[in-house]
């Protein structure tokens, strides 16, 4: 399947993750370990999969948690899946990848793959990153799949990195890895002149992706890169965040209050973001 497919009608891409379970739990105070915990989870799941494969073109999808709820009745969207295990993330790490499970599964059903890394040109694991990044891709272009990788830059020192450092890092990035990806999903590039130096820089299309923003600040972000060549975004935690802090008095998920939530508010984002994406001039 190849990135175009996801358009469709769309004049932009809004791709959504929904392949951080982890995440998600740990937003919801939920253990994993627990059976009762993970049938909540998959509770929040089946209402994000099931609105977000209506509204989007296209939602990310795990092999554990997620891939299992698009029945018939959700494919509207396309499907992208994860590659990667789930865990918290560890930016020094290299990407582990799922048990059982790989690129000819994602061909299997007609599906995209994506790979979420960590990324610091100066790092001590880059060329092994690079390398592992670079063996996707060439799977990927064997059995005739695009490929999504999501970079986000880091600091490997550990502290934030100033906006002129980011930027610089984020254009040695693309330049280095490019080459081993149909499409990449970028953390915003801090203005506008960054976003279309980007552009200028890149030969493949490139998404905006979320992080710890505000849906406001988010929704702005988009606006900037879409004017300054951005084919769309990649949205996560940013649509829903505010699920975290809806409990009972018990500290449990306040599921009546959440499932309001997902049908009202998130879904109203989703809406916004592809009605800002879609009249973007291409």
């Amino acid at each position: 399947m190849k990135l175009s497919a996801l358009k469709k009608e769309a004049v932009s891409l809004g791709i959504v993750s929904l392949d951080e379970a982890y995440l998600l739990a740990d937003l919801l105070g939920l253990s994993l370990q627990e059976s009762s915990h993970e049938q909540l989870l998959t509770e929040v799941l089946n209402q994000l999969v099931a609105i977000h494969a209506h509204q989007a073109t296209g939602i990310v999808l795990d092999p554990i948690y997620s891939l299992q709820l698009l029945t018939e009745g959700t494919e509207l969207a396309g499907a992208l899946v994860r590659l990667e295990q789930m865990q918290m993330p560890d930016p020094l790490a290299i990407p582990k990848f799922i048990p059982n499970f790989g690129i000819e599964n994602i061909r299997n059903m007609y599906g995209l793959a994506k790979l979420e890394l960590f990324y610091h040109p100066t790092e001590e694991k880059a060329m092994e990153k690079k390398q592992l990044v670079a063996e996707v891709f060439d799977f990927c272009q064997y059995e005739e799949i695009d490929f999504l990788l999501k970079l986000i830059i880091y600091n490997p020192a550990g502290n934030k990195l100033k906006p002129e450092e980011f930027q610089e890092a984020q254009l040695e990035s693309i330049s280095e890895l490019q080459r081993f990806a149909s499409a990449l999903a970028l953390q915003y590039p801090q203005d506008p002149l960054a976003a279309a130096t980007l552009t200028s820089h890149l030969d493949i299309p490139w998404l905006i992706s979320s992080g710890d923003e505000t849906y406001e600040v988010f929704k702005n972000n988009l606006r900037v890169v879409l004017e300054n060549g951005a084919i769309g975004f990649l949205a996560s935690e940013v649509l829903w965040r505010e699920i975290g802090g809806m409990r009972l008095e018990d500290q449990s998920p306040d599921m009546e209050a959440i499932s309001k939530f997902l049908q009202t508010t998130n879904k109203d984002r989703i809406i916004e973001l592809m009605r800002i994406s879609n009249q973007a001039e291409k």
